[in-house]
């Protein structure tokens, strides 16, 4: 409408503009617009799709690429499967060889565990065995000691016997010279007779020396049959004095036997009661002959009074000392040794030293165990301070093992007074 609008403003009113030229102009402008971007929409199209075929040549390479990549893969795939295959037989054997040896595993763990508690055995039989041995070591010194006062004795008593038999051996040889001084009177007597007899004129003053001269003849006679009396004497009594020093030795090392083989009876009965006593205590040892108490169990650090808690461990083994000591003979000389040690760190307080401390620790376990009804005469306190330790390291765990209290049962000195 506006082209024939426009159209008509310079025409003459009689000239006709047809409205289909309007509508058909319109009609090509919109052609061509929609041609031009039909243009544009095939050219962008063609763009991408020359794109998209560069794309689909690098895809279609990137595939073929891959597709080798994959047959590779499969080839590879099928060789692991096969690998995979004998690996599987392979674990089949290897899981039948692992049950072998698991059951094998087994039996060497069930023979290790009874070698174990075998070794465990052989140890504490090694650790009795070492602390009987101890046990017979002391007494067997004690034995040698007073076998030692035996040969002394015995010495002296030959010494003696060799003093009398040399003194015997001097009044024979002094017998001998009076026997032949006497054997020279008489014949200067039988001389002298002669002479008498043939003189016949004789004195008085020689038959006085006749006479004097037989009495000294007969004094010597009877001095000499005295003296070979007294050496046959001698020498009986030398010959039993020999036998009974033997019989006293023999006697002696059998009463000595007796003693050891009771005292070990008794020994080895406390020691099962005490072991009985004590053992779910992880913190009390046995040590060969003798039992270790940390002093920890007993005393505060640096004390020597008993805590509540070791009074109770002392009481039951006063009771089983007490017990013990109803069924052992009189005349056994045995005594409950408490044996006090403690570490190197010096003490300060009311103690002096070490030795101080260990020896009133041991007191105040033998006063104790008095008044638990123990006798006196069974018992003996020793210090050692820190001069015998079990462990020789400088540290915290040695120096707690070298605090303890040890108690041992022994025999007294073969010297010492009998109980009453």
């Amino acid at each position: 409408m506006a082209l024939s609008r426009l159209g008509t403003r310079g025409r003459p009113a009689d000239v006709t503009w047809p409205g289909f030229v309007d509508a058909l102009a319109s009609l090509l402008m919109v052609f061509v617009f929609v041609l031009m971007v039909f243009v544009l929409i095939q050219a962008n199209l063609s763009w991408r799709v020359s794109g998209q075929d560069a794309s689909l040549s690098r895809l279609r390479a990137e595939l073929s690429a891959l597709t080798g990549l994959l047959n590779l893969e499969r080839e590879e795939n099928a060789a692991l499967s096969s690998e995979l295959a004998a690996l599987g037989l392979e674990m089949e054997q290897l899981g039948e060889r692992r049950d072998a040896l698991a059951a094998e595993l087994a039996g060497l763990r069930t023979s290790l565990l009874a070698s174990q508690q075998e070794k465990d055995r052989l140890t504490s039989q090694l650790a009795s065995m070492t602390g009987e041995r101890d046990k017979l070591t002391g007494d067997l010194e004690a034995m040698r000691g007073t076998a030692e006062g035996l040969r002394e004795r015995l010495a002296e008593m030959q010494t003696s016997l060799a003093g009398q038999q040399a003194e015997i051996t001097e009044k024979t040889a002094l017998l001998a010279q009076r026997a032949a001084l006497i054997a020279s009177q008489q014949e200067s007597l039988q001389e002298k007779q002669d002479a008498l007899a043939t003189a016949n004129n004789a004195t008085l003053e020689a038959k006085a020396e006749i006479d004097r001269l037989i009495a000294a003849s007969l004094a010597l006679r009877n001095e000499l049959e005295a003296l070979q009396r007294l050496l046959a004497e001698k020498e009986k009594q030398a010959a039993e004095d020999k036998v009974a020093l033997a019989a006293l030795g023999e006697k002696l090392n059998a009463a000595l036997a007796n003693r050891v083989q009771e005292l070990q009876l008794i020994r080895s009965e406390f020691f099962a009661q005490l072991r009985d006593i004590l053992l779910q205590r992880t913190d009390i040892q046995i040590v060969g002959d003798r039992f270790v108490f940390q002093s920890e169990v007993l005393f505060a650090p640096g004390q020597a009074r008993i805590n509540p808690a070791g009074q109770a461990q002392l009481a039951d083994i006063g009771t089983a000392l007490l017990d013990i000591a109803d069924e052992i003979p009189e005349d056994v000389p045995w005594v409950l040794q408490v044996d006090g040690h403690t570490d190197t760190v010096p003490v300060s307080g009311r103690y002096t030293d070490n030795w101080d401390l260990s020896t009133e620790r041991a007191m105040s376990v033998v006063r104790f165990l008095i008044e638990q009804g123990v006798p006196a005469n069974r018992l003996a306190a020793t210090g050692y301070g820190e001069f015998q330790p079990i462990d020789r390291a400088d540290t915290l765990a040695a120096r707690q093992k070298n605090r303890r209290i040890e108690l041992k049962l022994t025999q007294r000195l073969a010297n010492a007074s009998p109980p009453r």
